[in-house]
C-alpha cells in the first residue's frame, strides 16, 4: 500500500554489517536522480536462466484508499460494478491477477473471513486470478509470540482458499525492510523479520500438504536508497531463515515508485526514460546482490508487486501515461535476464480526483472511474505482452470488421459561438500529429494512423471575455491492417 517517506535507520550491528560487506563487491552511490546501484559478484545459480520467455501475468490493485504519509481527503465511495467493468476491460483474454490486502493484528479485529470471502469469489468467479497481501501489523509489541501466531494465521489463510483455482498468490507481510511507517510498511512493527520468515515457511507448508499447486508463496521488498540498511535487512532473512526458508519462496516482490517516493526524480520530459531505467536497476540489485544473502537464487522469481506514479500538481495525466508506459515496457525487456514472472500496476481508481494531494490520485481512473490516459495505455501494453496476446482467428476475423480504416476523420469538439477559437492540437499516443491556429476551425480533420489501436487526443482551446478554456476529448480508434 502506497508510499511513504521512510525514517532514518536503526544503528546497524558490527556482525550484520561485516556480512553485507562480504558478499558485496562495493557500493556506488549514484548522482541525483538515479536509482542506487549495487555492484556485486553474481553467485554461480543465482541470476534465472535466459531461456525463460514466458509473458508477464498483469494485475492492479483495485481499490482507491490505502495506507499512506501525509493527511489527504476523504476517500469517495467505491462502485462495485464500475470497478468489475474497469478491471475486465484490463484484462482482455489475458490472465489478470486483482491484487488484495487484508492485515493481521492478533486481537478479535481480525477478519472472521466473512470480508475476504466475500472479496476473492467476488473476483474469482467472473474469471479474475486473486493475490492476497497479508501484512503483520501486531496490536501487542511482543516479539516472542507474535511471529508464530501470525505464522498460524497465513497458514489458515493459505489452507481456507488454496483450493480456489484462481487464488494463485499470497504474500507474507508488505514491506518489512522499511521501518517507520506503520500505516503502509510492517517494518515498522516488532518481530517483523521473524514473521517473514516463519510465515513463508508456514503457508508453503500448507500449501504443498493440500496440493495447492497454483498457489505461489512470497514477500515482499520495498525499494530503498540506503543500500546498508537494505543488506542488513536480506542478511536477516537467510541467518535466521536457512534452507527451509529459502526453500519456501516461490517469489520476491518488488516495490518501485520511481519519481514519486525513491528514487527521487525530477519532474521533466527526461522523468519516463529515467523512472524505466530505475525499475530495470532496482531488479537488476534485487536479483544479483539482495536475494542471494537470504540464500535465493534462480528457482525464486521476481514480482513487480507494486508500481505506480500518482498525478497532482506538476504531473499531468499525460505523464502518468508515459511513465507507466516506458517502466511497463522496461520490465517486459528484462523478464527473461532477471526471473520477472508478474507485473501489478497502483493502482486503479483515484480516491479523491478533487484532493490535490498525490497519495489521492495514484489511480488510472477518476475517482468516478472515468479513465485517465494512462488507463488505455496498460490495457493495451496487457494486449500486446501479456499471456493473451496471441490472438486467435475468430478474433482477428472480428476486429478486422470492426476497424477503421487509415486516414481516420475525428470530429472536433464543439464550443459557444460566442467564443473565439484560438488552437487546435491533436495527439497520437504522445506525439503531436496536427496543429491548427486561426479563428475558424474544422469540424473534423483527418489523421493517418498505423494499423492496430491508436490512442487519440483532441486538445481545443478558445477564448471568451479574455479567459481560456481548454476542452479535451479522447478516442481509442481501432485501424485496419
Amino acid at each position: 500500500m502506497p508510499r511513504r517517506r521512510t525514517a532514518s535507520s536503526p544503528t546497524r550491528s558490527r556482525l550484520l554489517v561485516a556480512a553485507a560487506a562480504a558478499l558485496l563487491g562495493g557500493l556506488v552511490l549514484p548522482a541525483s536522480g538515479h536509482a542506487i546501484a549495487l555492484n556485486c559478484l553474481v553467485p554461480a545459480g543465482a541470476r534465472a536462466s535466459a531461456g525463460s520467455q514466458a509473458p508477464l501475468r498483469f494485475g492492479i490493485f483495485p481499490g482507491g484508499p490505502a495506507g499512506s504519509v501525509n493527511a489527504k481527503a476523504a476517500p469517495r465511495a467505491e462502485d462495485p460494478a464500475k470497478r468489475l467493468s474497469a478491471l475486465q476491460s484490463l484484462a482482455g483474454s489475458s490472465p489478470f491477477v486483482v491484487r488484495l490486502y487484508d492485515s493481521w493484528t492478533g486481537t478479535s479485529a481480525d477478519d472472521d473471513g466473512g470480508w475476504l470471502d466475500r472479496q476473492i469469489a467476488g473476483y474469482t468467479s467472473t474469471g479474475l486470478q486473486v493475490e492476497l497481501v497479508v501484512r503483520y501489523t501486531p496490536a501487542a509489541a511482543d516479539t516472542g509470540s507474535a511471529p508464530a501466531a501470525f505464522a498460524e494465521h497465513v497458514r489458515a489463510i493459505a489452507g481456507r482458499y488454496g483450493p480456489d483455482p484462481r487464488f494463485v498468490s499470497l504474500q507474507v507481510t508488505n514491506e518489512a525492510n522499511l521501518p517507520g511507517q506503520p500505516d503502509a510498511s510492517d517494518g515498522a512493527f516488532a518481530g517483523v523479520a521473524d514473521a517473514v520468515v516463519k510465515g513463508v515457511i508456514a503457508a508453503k507448508d500448507q500449501v504443498r500438504k493440500g496440493n495447492h499447486g497454483q498457489l505461489r508463496i512470497g514477500f515482499s521488498w520495498a525499494y530503498d536508497e540506503r543500500p546498508l540498511l537494505s543488506t542488513e535487512f536480506w542478511a536477516t532473512l537467510g541467518r535466521i531463515g536457512g534452507r527451509a526458508f529459502a526453500d519456501s519462496v516461490d517469489w520476491v516482490g518488488l516495490d518501485s515508485y520511481p519519481g514519486t517516493w525513491a528514487p527521487q526524480l525530477a519532474l521533466s520530459n527526461l522523468l519516463p526514460g529515467q523512472a524505466a531505467g530505475a525499475v530495470k536497476e532496482s531488479v537488476r540489485s534485487l536479483r544479483d546482490c539482495l536475494m542471494p544473502m537470504a540464500g535465493l537464487g534462480s528457482g525464486t522469481t521476481i514480482h513487480i508487486a507494486e508500481n505506480g506514479f500518482p498525478t497532482g500538481p506538476g504531473r499531468s495525466e499525460e505523464m502518468q501515461a508515459q511513465v507507466l508506459d516506458a517502466m511497463v515496457r522496461s520490465v517486459n525487456s528484462i523478464r527473461a535476464t532477471y526471473g520477472v514472472s508478474d507485473y501489478r500496476w497502483f493502482d486503479l481508481r483515484d480516491s479523491s480526483t478533487a484532493d490535490p494531494s498525490i497519495e489521492s490520485q495514484y489511480g488510472i481512473t477518476r475517482d468516478d472511474y472515468s479513465p485517465k490516459p494512462a488507463f488505455a495505455t496498460y490495457r493495451d501494453l496487457i494486449g500486446n505482452h501479456g499471456a493473451g496476446a496471441t490472438t486467435s482467428t475468430a478474433t482477428a476475423t472480428a476486429d478486422a470488421a470492426n476497424c477503421t480504416r487509415s486516414p481516420v476523420k475525428v470530429v472536433v469538439p464543439r464550443v459557444k459561438k460566442s467564443r473565439r477559437l484560438s488552437s487546435l492540437v491533436v495527439h497520437v499516443g504522445n506525439k503531436v500529429v496536427k496543429r491548427v491556429k486561426r479563428s475558424t476551425m474544422p469540424r473534423s480533420v483527418r489523421i493517418s494512423l498505423r494499423a492496430g489501436r491508436a490512442a487519440v487526443k483532441v486538445k481545443l482551446t478558445s477564448q471568451f471575455d479574455g479567459k481560456r478554456r481548454t476542452r479535451v476529448q479522447r478516442r481509442t480508434y481501432r485501424v485496419c491492417g
